[in-house]
């Protein structure tokens, strides 16, 4: 996101604007300084040789220019928020702070400083600056925040912004170029929900969410929007995988067209995989597509689904057999959601995490291996384990959006999983679980083609039990109903099955017509 400092002269916009690009590695933009360039004179011979209203044209034109600008700070005229149109412009894609400061302290930096403010050139500056304050300060208040610099430094002002715009947090990006966007991991990042939405300007906004985990945040989430002008509503369904259908999904469309919510508006997925699957199904459906924000609450979704833009709902005969590939704009990830998470819910989250480990990362599957009660204390651990699992998925969504290849690696333990969701309806295993089952599965069929060791397949067992998953089939469960249940998954291709199959712990890779009676032996091996 870029920052638009606004303010009155000698309120800090350029020492704190140079700060912030210090510790952020940003651009630094001034619109005077661009003026100035482009004229060939300071802005105060401007003002004299050519008048403030060809300087305002001036202003105006460059703030369309720089508003397009990501990841920049932009140090703005002190009346550049006088026309509406430059601050609607620099607003998009970003937060507008105001930088305040008494009239006193204000004339005596530009004292200090010895530029000539033109419109100080008066027999009472200090008259003059009240008057100016009295006439600009409702426009100020349109800003997104503001920060008093009263008695702080540039570095202390700064380091404020960062703080309120999470912008000290653990940050991963999803480069898929216009499209791209930030994964923002951290503790207590809920309170800046209401400040990280105003970047997308949004007419409306609505929290897509369940009856289980909205009440335990409503309050704190509430609070968050409310304090920057933004009254959501709030749409509930019931809490469970059952729910992910066309019927809640008709459901949300029509709140969603009861509300009259346009193409501007903004859907936030409040909860789980299946809240952000649904949500999102549902942003790239309603006239055609608007934007969403993911704000992931449990494990799973944390590492996994709420990253790379797959959205779906269920169908009796198949998992996510109807969806789309839509990315979100922003993924909002507060670790101290987890602390309300059941335990077999965390646990589940930590399949995916393994997942990860072997096929992209044996460093992580290791710290898996070693780290279990840092990992449930939930603390930096967590955020580690977290982050590493989102710049693995973004790295391999950024090359590979799709699944047109490469991205197919993601469903490691999804092939079998997905089946055994099927055939119990939804109803016996969480996510994880299945999953979970599904990569000892395929660790198995792996070592059963002598691609995979015995001692490593066993390796990834252990560890699965270590987190309080599931490792075998029940005994109940037809291998030939699994079976049958992987022939209709959207991962077969004309009757092959595909599998991801280990080659050792932190590599993969693509097997596209896996054996079928080598896959009915794992399954059975697994009982």
């Amino acid at each position: 996101m870029k920052i638009v400092l606004t303010g009155f002269m000698g309120t800090g916009k350029t020492s704190v604007g140079r700060e912030l690009c210090r510790k952020l590695g940003y651009q630094y933009v001034d619109t005077d300084v661009l003026i100035e360039e482009r004229e060939g004179m300071p802005v105060s011979l401007i003002f004299k040789k050519k008048g403030e209203d060809y300087f305002r044209k001036l202003e105006q034109k460059v703030a369309g220019e720089v508003s397009h600008m990501a990841h920049a700070v932009i140090a703005t005229g002190g009346g550049i928020i006088k026309n509406k149109k430059n601050m609607e412009a620099l607003g998009k894609g970003g937060a507008i702070i105001w930088l305040k400061a008494d009239p006193e302290i204000i004339l005596k930096r530009v004292m200090t400083e010895g530029g000539k403010r033109p419109l100080l050139e008066v027999d009472e500056p200090l008259q003059e600056i009240n008057k100016l304050l009295t006439e600009r300060t409702p426009l100020y208040m349109q800003a997104d925040a503001s920060i008093d610099t009263n008695y702080i430094t540039p570095e202390e002002a700064a380091q404020e912004i960062v703080e309120m715009l999470a912008l000290d947090y653990q940050a991963v990006t999803v480069d898929l170029k216009e499209r791209s966007y930030d994964i923002v991991i951290g503790s207590r990042v809920l309170w800046k929900l209401g400040i990280r939405l105003k970047e997308f300007r949004p007419s409306r906004v609505a929290i897509i969410s369940n009856k289980t985990v909205f009440p335990l945040y409503k309050d704190l989430v509430m609070k968050s929007l409310n304090d920057y002008g933004i009254s959501p509503e709030v749409i509930l369904i019931p809490d469970g995988e059952e729910y992910k259908d066309f019927t809640w999904t008709y459901h949300i469309h029509g709140e969603l067209l009861k509300a009259r919510f346009d193409r501007n508006a903004l859907l936030v997925a409040f909860g789980g995989g299946v809240i952000g699957d649904i949500t999102g199904f549902v942003a790239s459906t309603y006239m055609r597509g608007i934007r969403y924000v993911q704000v992931p609450t449990t494990l799973l979704a944390q590492v996994d689904s709420s990253v790379g833009g797959k959205t779906g709902v269920n169908h009796s005969l198949g998992k996510n057999m109807i969806g789309t590939f839509y990315q979100p704009s922003l993924v909002l990830i507060d670790v101290n959601t987890l602390r309300t998470l059941p335990k077999k819910e965390f646990f589940a989250g930590i399949a995916e995490v393994i997942k990860y480990g072997v096929i992209a990362d044996k460093e992580l599957f290791n710290y898996l291996e070693s780290s279990r009660e840092d990992i449930l204390s939930i603390g930096d651990s967590i955020i580690h384990i977290i982050k590493r699992s989102c710049e693995i998925k973004a790295d391999v969504v950024s090359k590979d959006e799709r699944e047109a290849g490469l991205r197919a690696i993601l469903n490691f333990g999804h092939t079998v999983g997905h089946a055994i969701e099927t055939v119990t309806e939804y109803k016996r295993f969480l996510h994880g679980e299945a999953v979970a089952i599904g990569m000892c599965a395929a660790a198995e069929l792996a070592v059963m083609t002598g691609m995979f060791g015995r001692d490593e397949a066993q390796r990834i067992r252990n560890l699965i039990s270590l987190y309080m998953l599931p490792d075998s089939i029940p005994d109940e469960l037809s291998t030939e109903k699994i079976i049958s249940a992987m022939e209709i998954d959207k991962k077969a291709s004309s009757g092959k099955l595909r599998f991801i199959l280990p080659v050792s712990i932190g590599a993969v890779r693509i097997e596209e017509n896996a054996d079928r009676n080598l896959i009915q032996e794992a399954l059975q091996g697994l009982k």
